[in-house]
């Protein structure tokens, strides 16, 4: 959910029409659900920092001397993307900047948070006591995934026909980099270790750092102390000891933008999206929750989004979103943005069963659609496998079991088992279903090659499952995809 400080007029030579503003709830302790209707206001920058986005791709040359004589400091120049990070800016100096020749927008960095009913997050809940990192053993990569342990629990990869692609021996390339920004990711967890690239992994999250360093000596900053970040990236890349992914072979980097309550400023994503974009990435999985907000409440920061989004794309990458767990049409709301929305992002909305008859099934309507999705017909463009159940831990068999960070420190919602010494969680939401078809980005660019985002796009789609309404469908986009027909598998498998 986004969570502001309190209400304002920001540093911004745009004018915000939105016209009321509560304190948000804290951002220490769970909090209820925003309804679809609610919207973000424009506020004082509640992290001290104001995004600035200039006319062109670079900062003019005396932008730091302007800064400094309103005294604030440069936090980084994103050259290449025309944006820019301050820190120390009153209202009063933020509007004046962005009043200065060669500058479009100054707005205030906001936090935001998850937007899922199924993970209650907050710093404030009790920490588990620190799993000992020794004790968690190496493994290889099984020879196919489907043989990993509880494989059979995995329906999710079933729907989408993985295992075809898989027995056709498509299982990835380690040449292929897909970028994670979420909370990090457990490389030391059994199923990941060995598929993690620790040289370009980077945290923006210099609060977890210490407490990584305090309770985990030794591990890299990235670690993952909530484990959604590590639940998405073992189910793009898996070694299948435990739980396969869609790929066994891709390359992962974490790049940490959340903390352990999957809150963060939208300039550690902004940041996160271009490191990600200048170190390498093929894929760029943002795992980026938070209630959508008015497009006129916050334009320099969309703006600015957009703009790393577009330099993302320059330079080759696929993007690859969740559509958001709150049930909302997208479509008759259209003044309402969300990552998701970004340009040249693939939105992934969320299918799942209706019922099984236990854990290992069988599952009853497997492509239904999720009852918590976001929808659109002018948003939505696959959709993916996102489960469904309530949280608390204990969802039920519709969901999705993911794997656990061995240094999960959570210890409400979905995540709970993993700070008690459990490899496995369940849980469900879009980002399911997006991680899903960011493996499949990944498995389709180790067959079609690199630095073209738009083919890649345009595979996912048309080999897409057309479910729903026949053609572009509010729920299912393009249709559910399938991982078999995507990269020919079907063809090659059949007498």
């Amino acid at each position: 959910m986004v969570r502001i400080a309190r209400c304002a007029l920001a540093a911004a030579s745009i004018i915000c029409t939105l016209g009321g503003c509560q304190d948000a709830a804290s951002p220490l302790r769970p909090t209820a659900r925003m309804s679809a209707g609610t919207a973000a206001s424009v506020a004082v920058s509640e992290n001290g920092k104001h995004v600035v986005v200039f006319t062109g791709a670079d900062a003019p040359a005396d932008f730091a001397a302007r800064v400094s004589a309103r005294g604030g400091t440069v936090e980084t120049v994103l050259d290449g993307v025309g944006v820019a990070v301050v820190s120390g800016l009153t209202d009063a100096a933020a509007g004046d900047l962005a009043s200065t020749q060669d500058i479009n927008a100054v707005e205030p960095d906001i936090t935001i948070g998850s937007d899922s009913p199924e993970e209650p997050a907050g710093a404030g809940a009790a920490e588990a006591e620190a799993a000992d990192a020794s004790s968690v053993a190496l493994t290889e990569s099984h020879a196919s995934p489907a043989g990993a342990r509880y494989y059979a629990r995995q329906w999710n990869l079933r729907a989408i026909k993985a295992n075809a692609a898989w027995d056709a021996g498509y299982l990835g390339s380690s040449d292929v980099t897909v970028f994670i920004l979420d909370t990090g990711i457990d490389y030391l967890q059994p199923d990941l270790v060995g598929r993690v690239d620790l040289s370009r992994s980077v945290s923006f999250v210099p609060s977890e750092d210490a407490l990584v360093a305090s309770k985990f000596p030794g591990r890299h900053p990235i670690t993952d102390l909530h484990s959604h970040g590590t639940a998405v990236a073992a189910l793009i890349a898996s070694n299948a000891d435990s739980l396969a992914g869609v790929t066994q072979q891709t390359t992962l980097v974490g790049v940490k933008v959340h903390d352990r309550t999957r809150t963060g400023p939208v300039d550690n994503y902004i940041r996160g999206i271009k490191y990600a974009a200048d170190h390498g990435a093929d894929v760029i999985h943002l795992s980026i929750p938070f209630i959508d907000f008015k497009k006129d409440s916050l334009p320099g920061l969309i703006a600015a989004i957009n703009r790393a989004l577009n330099y993302a794309h320059r330079k080759g990458a696929v993007l690859v979103a969740a559509a958001g767990n709150m049930s909302s049409d997208l479509d008759h709301d259209q003044d309402r943005w969300r990552f998701c929305n970004g340009v040249h992002v693939i939105c992934v909305s969320a299918t799942a069963p209706t019922a099984a008859a236990g854990v290992n099934g069988p599952w009853e309507n497997v492509d239904a659609v999720a009852p918590t999705t976001n929808f659109g017909r002018s948003a939505i463009s696959v959709a993916g496998p996102g489960g469904a159940g309530p949280g608390g831990g204990a969802a039920p068999t519709t969901a999705v079991w993911v794997t656990c960070s061995t240094a999960g420190l959570v210890t409400i919602g979905n995540p709970r088992p993993c700070s008690q010494g459990a490899l496995r969680w369940q849980s469900s939401g879009n980002t399911f279903g997006a991680a899903v078809t960011s493996g499949l980005a990944a498995l389709l660019i180790s067959t079609m090659g690199k630095g073209q985002p738009d083919q890649i796009r345009a595979a996912i789609e048309k080999s897409a499952d057309d479910l729903g309404e026949p053609g572009t469908d509010p729920y299912y986009g393009k249709g559910r995809i399938n991982v078999a027909r995507a990269v020919g598998a079907l063809d090659q498998l059949r007498p």
